[in-house]
């Protein structure tokens, strides 16, 4: 009766080995479908909301999203301190919104007012 009963408790603590198992690889797999690669960097997608970027060697390595931290032309990770360049016509946006931003403070008359004499 006494080796039955250990038998049956190895058999529930092997279940909910198991049953833990499962429940990571079902994670695992559901972040796969929310991960989207861009030849460079990994991206996030959720409800349609994309973010990041986060470390592509990282992720691949150890299967952990670690956020990159943009500077002035690239990203950097701050696990495995890999390089990430940022796209030029990313820049040049930038760019243009932040010049956009401080020229144009002033609002710009479509009409000019003319005195009639």
């Amino acid at each position: 009766m006494k080796s039955l009963q250990d038998e049956f408790l190895a058999v529930c603590e092997e279940n909910e080995a198991l049953k833990l198992q499962l429940s990571e690889v079902a994670d695992v797999l559901d972040l796969a479908d929310k991960v989207q690669f861009d030849g460079q960097k990994y991206w996030l997608i959720e409800e349609e909301e994309r973010k990041g970027p986060f470390c592509q060697v990282c992720y691949d390595r150890d299967g952990l999203l670690v956020h990159l931290q943009e500077h002035e032309n690239h990203w950097e990770c701050q696990n495995c301190r890999g390089l990430y360049m940022i796209p030029r016509d990313k820049k040049q946006s930038q760019q243009k919104k932040s010049f956009m931003r401080t020229t144009l403070k002033k609002t710009i008359p479509l009409f000019l007012e003319q005195e009639m004499s």
